[in-house]
């Protein structure tokens, strides 16, 4: 009898010591994840060295954007070109950005935007299997997402075609979308225009007030980190003017007077408001890899199951170069 209970005991440790170590393999069997989100593809070796040596499956990559624009109504901008061919063993995965605006028209272009998709993949001899919507719905749109994601996975069930989707913080609370799983976007989590936002790329005090709709929430996960940096810019009043990619010297003491850890004023030269507008003051923003594992172990304690992938927004090489190897192991494991 003693022997018996002995060796339930041994069965069930077992099994749940395999079980722990499926949960691990399966998320390190489907690669690491990463988007791309530049208007033209084109990969340079920096890039394609990344994608081998943190083992990169999987790449969302923005094909166009659907906007609202006043005097054409809904149309396809940002159209991604394709100069380079994918790389082998990389799967692809057509990512579609719809503004809230644009959304709420959807009836005009659910059609059009599945047509677009495969006429691109076509033309540019890319194979998927999965198409990602990314839209930045709110309360005012919220009904005409959820009505467009049902529609739109109809019509990729005919196909064979699964449907991922983006899910940001601030859209937690709400039913889940007809998908068959999201992207939880940890970044943009703060309000950019207000001056007096520390980082709004990605702050913990951003975060945390969600942690608790986490747990409760039915759709199944992948998790995005940000590994990107900007300039905010604002004018002389404080209000908010623009988001500059450009690099600034901040340590030209000539050009820029710092005024705290990342806040700048511009020094401007004689007579430059004439020629050419400069921003008045600048937020330098971005994310440390201190905050980003904090945040990942936030999210990973209060998520009721592993993530399906982690993701890192976005390839680039001058932005990556600012993170280790080892950094960039520590985001996916």
């Amino acid at each position: 009898m003693r022997k018996t209970i002995w060796l339930l005991c041994l069965v069930a440790i077992g099994l749940a010591t395999m079980s722990g170590c499926n949960r691990g393999e399966n998320r390190k069997g489907n690669g690491n994840a990463v988007y791309y989100w530049r208007t033209t593809f084109k990969l340079n070796s920096s890039e394609r060295l990344f994608l081998q040596k943190h083992d990169i499956k999987k790449m969302y990559v923005k094909f166009f954007d659907v906007s609202h624009v006043w005097d054409e109504g809904v149309v396809p901008v940002g159209t991604t070109i394709f100069i380079d061919s994918v790389p082998a063993g990389l799967e692809i995965v057509p990512t579609v950005f719809i503004t809230a605006e644009a959304i709420n028209k959807y009836p005009e272009f659910t059609d059009k935007t599945l047509t677009r998709i495969l006429d691109m993949a076509d033309a540019n001899n890319i194979k998927f299997g999965e198409i990602q919507i990314d839209c930045d719905w709110n309360g005012e749109s919220a009904e005409s997402y959820f009505a467009f994601m049902k529609k739109f996975r109809k019509m990729l069930d005919k196909k064979n075609i699964r449907l991922s989707t983006t899910i940001r913080l601030s859209q937690f609370g709400n039913e889940t979308p007809d998908a068959d799983y999201g992207v939880l976007m940890c970044y943009n989590t703060g309000n950019m225009r207000d001056w007096k936002t520390d980082n709004s790329i990605l702050d913990i005090k951003d975060v945390e007030p969600y942690m608790e709709k986490l747990g409760g929430y039915r759709l199944p996960l992948s998790v995005a980190f940000p590994c990107f940096s900007w300039n905010v810019t604002f004018d002389d009043d404080l209000y908010f003017s623009n988001i500059e990619y450009d690099y600034y010297d901040f340590t030209n003491k000539e050009r820029f007077k710092k005024i705290s850890e990342n806040r700048y004023k511009m020094i401007r030269e004689r007579d430059e408001r004439l020629y050419l507008y400069t921003p008045e003051y600048i937020r330098h923003e971005e994310p440390s890899i201190k905050e980003i594992l904090e945040i990942k172990e936030m999210i990973l304690k209060n998520l009721p199951s592993q993530p399906k992938q982690f993701v890192i927004y976005h390839l680039d090489s001058a932005n990556l170069s600012k993170f280790s190897d080892n950094d960039v192991e520590k985001i996916y494991r």
